[in-house]
């Protein structure tokens, strides 16, 4: 399996009645990374919103599917088609309700999780294997509804570890440029330490 990202897609819905809600971490991971790298996003095929940015010498694409997250599948492999990329050279950032606010999990490979935008991934392309990371913003509380818990807001203590998430995310999606995916998860494991 190549190792090499050449794209960093974040999943969310489109639109201010979803912007802050914690389905959209994946909006916002890849909102972080273009705000320090200073980049500007642009409309591709009223599909997603794209930019680039150059990392030893290659375009990385970075990408925010406008489908609603449902059907993120349909513009992601229209991008990797478009530029060329294989599944395997694409990173996935999504949110995840099992994984406590403030933590994150990298996989390989692997089913969707219950996730649909994720799911609509693997539909599109016909496969798991391409490298993902999971933002957590859980636990999902006890007796909540996962629509309505994922539709909803973050509070400020949620919100602070967030941020804090979001601050690394240019580093980390840089040293998993830089090094490989497996490499990479293992640097960041024992910086984590």
């Amino acid at each position: 399996m190549s190792n090499d990202i050449k794209f960093v897609v974040g999943l969310g819905n489109p639109g201010e009645k979803y912007s802050n809600t914690r389905h959209n971490f994946g909006f916002k991971a890849v909102d972080k990374i273009a705000e320090q790298k200073n980049l500007s996003w642009k409309n591709w095929n009223d599909m997603a919103s794209i930019t680039f940015y150059k990392r030893n010498g290659e375009n990385i694409l970075i990408a925010k599917p406008v489908t609603f997250m449902n059907n993120s599948g349909f513009p992601v492999v229209a991008l990797l088609k478009y530029y060329k990329i294989l599944p395997q050279e694409m990173l996935v950032l999504y949110d995840d309700y099992s994984i406590p606010i403030g933590e994150y999990k990298f996989r390989a490979t692997g089913s969707s999780g219950g996730h649909n935008g994720v799911n609509s991934i693997i539909t599109q392309t016909g496969t798991t294997l391409f490298p993902r990371m999971k933002l957590g913003m859980g636990p999902l509380p006890k007796y909540a509804k996962i629509i309505d818990f994922v539709l909803s807001r973050f509070n400020d203590e949620d919100t602070g570890k967030m941020n804090l998430v979001l601050d690394k995310m240019k580093d980390i999606v840089d040293t998993i440029i830089d090094l490989g995916f497996d490499k990479a998860i293992s640097r960041i494991a024992q910086n984590k330490k």
